[in-house]
């Protein structure tokens, strides 16, 4: 008779240490899926809206103002977003517009002035101190393709940028993250693949330095070229709810399976006093 109830008994033992087990091990996470049934890309690099980079850094409304005629806002992010080398880009100052004769920019048709603005971009990430490098390896090809190259000339820590046309200093760092690096320019790059000839273009004062840019926000980009008033930051976690997620955290799993086995060795318990 002992026999069989310390039987029973460590049989009662084992399947509540088996139900325990079990119930503290959390589901599988599911997998997710692109449209083509396979796995999920992997996430990319956050960083910050290049429409508000440009609207908020500085005096770079015209240059803004054609990147959204043409629809480059989208297409220099997704360099920037979605591929592994990011982008950089050179944004002349509003002062260097101007200092272009009117009819000139005028005279290009949307196309052109799209490859104008490419022609401001590499279609790879170089910080400041990198432009000592990429100066041993001209002539550089821009965004806008072969045709359209630049010179980069780095002498004491000052960046030059040349084209057939024009020699733009880089002023300073208007923004920069993992994977877009924003500088200002003070004349806008003219090539000859678009002016066979000197455009007129008016003398301008020098272009005072930026400050440091500030730390930029992780938050991804949009999805399109929206204007910046769609553009809706991420609000900071609040700490009420954190605490109120620690406290419904008390009841998860690996309480559940604690109770489950306390449980199963009271009742192993009783029935052993019992039988005794």
């Amino acid at each position: 008779m002992k026999l069989a109830v310390a039987t029973f008994l460590a049989t009662a033992l084992s399947l509540s240490l088996l139900l325990a087990g079990a119930l503290a091990r959390p589901p599988p996470s599911p997998v997710r899926t692109d449209a083509g049934g396979g796995a999920a890309p992997a996430p990319q690099d956050k960083g910050g809206n290049l429409t508000d980079v440009i609207a908020v850094a500085g005096p770079f409304s015209t240059f803004l103002m054609y990147l959204r005629q043409t629809n480059l806002v989208a297409v220099f992010e997704h360099q920037a977003y979605r591929t592994h080398q990011g982008i950089t880009i050179f944004v002349p100052v509003d002062m260097a517009f101007g200092a272009i004769e009117p009819s000139v920019l005028a005279g290009l048709s949307r196309n052109q002035l799209k490859h104008l603005l490419m022609y401001h971009s590499l279609a790879k990430h170089y910080t400041l101190a990198e432009f000592d490098g990429l100066s041993q390896s001209n002539p550089v090809k821009t965004l806008a393709g072969g045709r359209y190259a630049v010179n980069v000339t780095y002498d004491g820590g000052v960046v030059h940028v040349r084209s057939r046309w024009s020699s733009a200093r880089v002023v300073g760092s208007v923004y920069e993250s993992a994977a877009m690096a924003v500088y200002e320019l003070d004349t806008v790059l003219l090539p000859d693949a678009l002016f066979h000839a000197h455009p007129p273009v008016a003398a301008t004062p020098p272009v005072p330095a930026l400050p440091s840019p500030p730390p930029h926000a992780d938050h991804p980009p949009p999805d399109d070229d929206g204007d910046i008033d769609d553009y809706v930051p991420t609000p900071p976690p609040d700490p009420a709810a954190g605490k109120g997620g620690a406290e419904r955290s008390a009841s998860g799993p690996a309480v559940v399976a604690h109770k489950a086995a306390s449980y199963g060795a009271a009742a192993a318990m009783t029935l052993l006093v019992s039988c005794l």
